[in-house]
């Protein structure tokens, strides 16, 4: 009798312990943490357009458009923040109305404040701001035996540090022609091929203006990516 006692209660235990392992086993273990990817938000805006022949050129306006995009997306890993979302932040805080295209260099408004550019980037959660207005000189030279088209851009752009509150860029009157050859365009070649822009010279006044946008906007920009910066106060 008292080896079947000790025989069930050893029965028992086994069993016991069975079903305790059975309840650990089917216990949630904690999900694996996963490291969060900070992907920095910048809104390209405002930005602002012209040329001394009235009507700027649709085709030279994208073209720096599309350069800046891809700089900050493919060299920067930036998020751009969507154009209509930045306009209409930019109006409900009251700013005037900042035009894409004017008639004539001389209509561009001013850059805003720095101060101004920091409290649009809060509002809309951004870690960087860029502005810039870009202007086109197109002439008509006499070489040789026939007219030679040349164009200049003239670019003004500020970058802002949202979060730490700083100007990590701020260039003016940077010019660039389009027959002029930039340390940056020099490199930049296959570069801008791989993202789309392809930039031909000769012709009409259009390939020269997108030439001579993207060779001084790249040159302009050229320092943010290794931008020291300086306190808002």
């Amino acid at each position: 009798m008292k080896h079947l006692t000790l025989l069930l209660a050893t029965v028992l235990c086994v069993a016991i312990a069975l079903a305790q392992q059975k309840i650990e086993d089917d216990t949630p273990s904690e999900p694996v943490r996963k490291t969060e990817i900070h992907v920095p938000k910048i809104a390209v805006y405002p930005w602002s357009f012209a040329e001394n022949e009235r009507g700027t050129n649709e085709q030279a306006v994208r073209s720096v458009q599309d350069l800046l995009r891809k700089s900050f997306e493919n060299r920067a890993g930036m998020e751009i923040l969507p154009e209509a979302r930045c306009r209409a932040a930019w109006m409900q805080l009251g700013n005037e109305d900042f035009p894409l295209t004017v008639e004539d260099p001389g209509q561009l408004p001013r850059l805003p404040s720095a101060k101004k550019l920091l409290d649009f980037g809060e509002a809309l959660g951004a870690d960087y701001v860029c502005a810039g207005t870009v202007s086109w000189r197109v002439r008509s030279v006499w070489v040789g035996l026939g007219p030679k088209t040349k164009a200049e851009a003239t670019v003004n752009v500020i970058i802002i540090d949202v979060k730490r509150r700083e100007i990590v860029l701020d260039v003016r009157d940077f010019s660039s022609g389009s027959n002029k050859a930039e340390k940056w365009y020099e490199t930049a070649g296959a570069l801008l091929v791989s993202w789309g822009i392809t930039l031909f010279s000769g012709g009409p006044k259009t390939p020269h203006m997108q030439r001579a946008g993207v060779i001084a906007v790249g040159a302009a920009i050229e320092p943010f990516f290794s931008a020291a910066g300086r306190k808002i106060e």
